[in-house]
């Protein structure tokens, strides 16, 4: 790194001084004292919907032939968020807009001396991807498997970029798991979803939300019928229901056999007399049941933790309106045996 000799102001001779705790360079002739700032420079990281970053290949020294996201310095007058746009589009052809600061550190080059950098995350908004001004080549890489960076300053922001990005990705790919899940009619398979945590709160807390469904469904008045019932009888039904609801949402349980077992529930609450709406209201109550008791298994601090007790939601409703529409089949089906043996 090339240094001072000669004062700018008056072209004396420059000397180093000790001054406030460290060596300065200081004008012999007018007193300048000299202070050495990093110069400040910006970067850019930029993903597309597949989670892959756009690099650049540097055509100069330092690092040459290296890949590195658009890098360069600020110039004076230029906001660094400016700055990092027009690296951007300099150096890779990209119009775009800045999203969030990623982090900012001090490096120290022997080209250029100490640095102060900051690394901004952009999204596209125009533009075509080409290798411009620093750079002679460009492409997207897989944010798993990057070459190596031209850069510490650079893997460090990298580091923080995948942690910030983290939660999102998983919501992202458990929701779009979720969609499936719906579309395709079957449930996504274990390990699939984020609220499958919860689903095995559930299960494991099975009996805690029974007790929880019989004080309430042995008092509630939409569900008078189930008063009478031994509540032995009640418990053994309840964690059936819990136990097949896990399994069927991790893949151990086919359509064909939720069907067939709710088609029989009607069947044997129909000969139980037990009134229809009031065996959809028990399905109903346990469903708040299990929905209050996993979601109240943790503390949500993080976006994350709220999406997982929304989805664990939503996968409660799908199950139960399946389970609902089944049982009324039964009820239909136990009405016309009755009717065709007379009673």
């Amino acid at each position: 790194m090339k240094t001072k000799i000669f004062c700018n102001f008056c072209a004396g001779p420059l000397e180093i001084e000790f001054l406030e705790g460290k060596e300065r360079q200081v004008c012999k002739n007018c007193s300048q004292v000299y202070y050495e700032n990093p110069l400040p420079a910006v970067s850019v990281i930029l993903s597309n919907e597949r989670r892959e970053i756009l690099l650049v290949r540097r055509a100069r020294e330092p690092s040459k032939d290296m890949w590195c996201f658009p890098v360069g310095f600020a110039e004076s007058g230029e906001r660094v968020e400016d700055a990092a746009l027009r690296e951007l589009k300099e150096e890779a052809g990209v119009d775009g807009r800045i999203v969030q600061m990623i982090d900012i550190c001090s490096d120290r080059t022997d080209v250029y001396g100490d640095l102060l950098i900051a690394t901004f995350e952009a999204e596209k908004v125009g533009g075509t991807e080409a290798a411009g001004d620093d750079a002679w080549d460009f492409g997207y890489f897989p944010v798993t498997n990057l070459p190596r960076l031209a850069f510490d300053s650079q893997e460090q922001a990298l580091r923080k970029f995948v942690e910030l990005k983290k939660d999102v990705w998983k919501m992202s790919d458990s929701f779009q798991k979720l969609v499936e899940e719906s579309i395709s009619g079957e449930p996504a398979v274990a390990d699939g979803l984020l609220s499958d945590d919860l689903i095995n709160v559930m299960e494991q807390a099975a009996s805690q939300i029974v007790d929880l469904w019989i004080s309430d469904i042995s008092t509630n008045p939409s569900t008078k019928g189930y008063h009478k019932i031994d509540q032995e009888d009640l418990a053994a039904r309840g964690l059936y229901i819990i136990e097949q609801l896990g399994s069927w949402l991790k893949g151990g349980k086919s359509e064909g056999e939720v069907e067939q077992f709710y088609i029989e529930l009607g069947r044997q609450r129909r000969r139980e007399r037990i009134a229809v709406e009031e065996v959809t209201s028990s399905m109903s109550i346990l469903k708040k049941h299990i929905f209050r008791y996993t979601s109240g298994a943790g503390v949500w601090h993080r976006p994350v933790d709220m999406y997982r007790v929304l989805e664990l939601g939503e996968r409660l409703i799908f199950f139960f309106d399946r389970a609902a529409y089944y049982t009324l089949m039964g009820f239909g089906k136990g009405e016309r045996e009755k009717k065709d043996k007379g009673e």
